[in-house]
C-alpha cells in the first residue's frame, strides 16, 4: 500500500507531508476560483519533494447524476484543460466524482454522464471517485478504467480493481484538514509536471477491452453482428473451440456457459458487460 492524502482549500505544508511519509496528493479540478484547485506552482512544489499528484474533477456532489452526457463532455474538456495547465502529461487519467450515496436507480443518469466524459478522454483516461456500488458498476459497464473508492457508502466492501482507496476522513496534517488514502497498485494515475512514473514503461501494457456493444447477446433467436464476431475472435484466441462467424447460436452459447462456469461467474449464457470484459481480462 502507498500512502497519500487528499485535501481542498487548506494545504498541508510540504514538510509535514514528507515527515508523514506522504507519497501522493490527490487534488481538485473544478470551476472554483477561491483556491480549491491544484495549480502548476503547487504541482511543482510537490514534485520537488518527490510527491506525486493525482487529480479529480468535482463541482457539485451530484453533478454526475444531473449533468447528463452533455455535462460529461463539458466537464471532461474543462478538466483536461486545467490538468494540462498544471503540467499533467496527456496520457494520465482524471477521476470524476460521484460524491453521494448513489443507488441503482441513479446509475443510468451517472452512466450517461460518464459516457460523455469517455467520448472526450477515451476510457483509458477516465476514473471515478465514489462508493462501492458506482465504482463497481463503472468497471462492469466499461465506462471507467480507474477507480478511487471511498469507504463512505461502501459498508466495509472494497472493489478489487480500484487503484485508490480513501479510508479515513477528517484527519489533520500540518494543522490542516485532509483525508487519508492508499494506492493499491504501482500505477494509480499519478504524475508530476511533464513526468509519468518511471515504473510505467516496465509494467505490462493495460489490457484494452473493446467497448461493450450495449446489448445483451443471447439466443434464441439467434443474434448476429460484428460485436458477436469480435467476442468470438477473442474467445478463439484464448483457446476455445468456437466458430468465428458473427452468429451467436447454440454452439457459441455453450462456449460462453463453459467459460462462465470456469471463471466462477453466473452461468446464464448471456453475453452481458461482465462476461464481455472477462473475455479480455480474466486470467487464462
Amino acid at each position: 500500500m502507498i500512502f497519500g492524502i487528499d485535501y481542498a482549500w487548506g494545504r498541508p505544508s510540504i514538510s509535514s507531508m514528507t515527515a508523514a511519509g506522504v507519497k501522493f496528493a490527490a487534488r481538485y479540478l473544478s470551476h472554483d476560483r477561491s483556491g480549491k484547485n491544484l495549480t502548476r506552482s503547487e504541482a511543482d512544489k510537490l514534485a520537488a519533494a518527490g510527491i506525486w499528484s493525482v487529480v479529480v474533477w468535482e463541482t457539485t456532489a451530484s453533478r454526475a447524476k444531473t449533468g447528463g452526457r452533455a455535462g460529461g463532455v463539458q466537464d471532461a474538456k474543462t478538466a483536461a484543460g486545467q490538468a494540462k495547465a498544471c503540467g499533467m502529461p496527456d496520457s494520465r487519467p482524471i477521476y470524476f466524482a460521484v460524491d453521494f450515496d448513489a443507488t441503482r436507480a441513479d446509475w443510468p443518469k451517472i452512466k450517461e454522464y460518464f459516457k460523455g466524459v469517455v467520448s472526450v478522454l477515451g476510457v483509458e483516461r477516465v476514473g471515478m471517485y465514489g462508493g462501492y456500488d458506482p465504482v463497481k458498476w463503472g468497471f462492469e459497464d466499461l465506462i471507467i478504467n480507474w477507480g478511487w473508492q471511498t469507504y463512505a457508502w461502501s459498508e466495509g466492501r472494497w472493489v478489487a480493481g480500484a487503484q485508490l482507496r480513501q479510508y479515513k476522513n477528517d484527519m489533520r496534517m500540518g494543522g490542516v484538514d485532509c483525508d487519508f488514502d492508499q494506492a493499491t497498485v504501482a500505477d494509480y494515475g499519478q504524475w508530476q509536471p511533464g513526468k509519468i512514473p518511471t515504473t510505467k514503461p516496465t509494467e505490462p501494457e493495460p489490457i484494452k477491452v473493446p467497448p461493450w456493444p450495449e446489448r445483451l447477446i443471447t439466443q434464441p433467436p439467434v443474434m448476429k453482428g460484428t460485436d458477436v464476431r469480435t467476442w468470438q475472435t477473442q474467445m478463439k484466441a484464448r483457446g476455445w473451440n468456437i466458430a468465428v462467424d458473427g452468429v451467436y447460436g447454440p454452439d457459441s452459447e455453450r462456449v460462453l456457459r463453459a467459460f462462465q462456469a470456469e471463471k466462477g461467474m453466473v452461468v446464464d449464457g448471456v453475453l452481458g458487460p461482465v462476461s464481455w470484459r472477462a473475455a479480455w481480462t480474466a486470467p487464462r
